[in-house]
């Protein structure tokens, strides 16, 4: 199950946002990335790929609920928001058994998965160069540094329109480029940024009635508190935000694992790591081949 909330900054409840899904964008439902893969890979499914997908929810917490997690939120807001404040750590993602899937999913999806983790890679020396360009650093990242990252990027981007055609060029060529390109390139080069911080991060595609949209997330984390101290940290450092947007999802015996979103979009205007979510139908994709509809 895989849930959208959002963090108000007036302490208002959480609420759950309709499905899993957002408009606009730069991606066609049905292309493909530069360069196709052989794929040898039998079309036919191993089974039935609806009875694997995670059911989506359109409800919201109620009042109590909401206090709850608020509360854990503003104990540690005075402290978040302070000249010199602590930058909590993310937590590095436990691996799952539906994780390591024998799904053998449609050879449209397949060719896409396989080209985000081309681009992303994760042992790039020119990408690695750049986390300490941005940073500083070469250990010890916190969500500041990923923030840092996320507000490095959009200073520096250029917004460049594909056309019919869908590129998906590597990390290290958009960095060399000055940062130029659309929403698949913008995902792959975060993406490739935070993972080679230790980070872990999924790539979502949205589409809606043909035009779409692609967007990074941020894994911070399988522990509630943990969580909302990283969310506590991003509110307090963007006032401006409205809202901070996450999504949690839900794992067989009721685990939880939460995603804070990553994309270009903000809740009113700037942005800001936790921008509104865009509406469209989703297929996550991650690092390991795992997609989910």
């Amino acid at each position: 199950m895989i849930k959208i909330k959002y963090l108000n900054p007036l302490s208002l409840p959480l609420f759950l946002l309709l499905l899993y899904g957002f408009t606009a964008g730069c991606i066609d439902s049905a292309t493909n990335g530069e360069n196709p893969i052989s794929d040898p890979v039998p079309e036919t499914l191993v089974t039935d790929i609806n009875d694997l997908i995670p059911d989506r929810m359109n409800t919201f917490l109620t009042d109590e609920e909401g206090s709850g997690e608020r509360n854990n939120v503003d104990r540690n807001k005075s402290v978040l928001n302070s000249e010199g404040s602590v930058s909590p750590d993310i937590p590095n993602i436990p691996i799952y058994p539906e994780e390591k899937s024998n799904i053998i999913y449609p050879r449209e999806y397949r060719r896409l998965s396989l080209n985000f983790q081309r681009g992303i890679g994760s042992e790039n020396e020119r990408v690695v160069s750049e986390v300490f360009n941005i940073t500083g650093k070469t250990s010890g990242y916190n969500i500041k540094d990923a923030c840092d990252i996320f507000d490095y990027v959009n200073l520096h981007w250029k917004y460049r329109y594909d056309g019919n055609a869908e590129f998906f060029f590597g990390a290290a060529q958009t960095i060399n480029e000055g940062y130029v390109g659309d929403c698949d390139d913008y995902s792959i080069v975060i993406s490739a940024l935070l993972r080679n911080m230790g980070f872990n991060t999924r790539v979502v595609t949205s589409t809606s009635g043909g035009y779409g949209h692609v967007y990074p997330e941020l894994y911070i984390g399988n522990n509630t508190e943990t969580a909302y101290e990283i969310l506590g940290y991003v509110q307090g450092r963007y006032s401006y935000a409205e809202s901070i947007w996450y999504s949690s999802r839900e794992l067989e015996g009721g685990e939880l694992q939460y995603w804070l979103n990553f994309d270009w979009s903000g809740s009113n205007g700037y942005r800001h790591p936790g921008g509104i979510y865009f509406e469209g139908s989703q297929v996550i994709y991650y690092p390991d081949g795992l997609i989910e509809f």
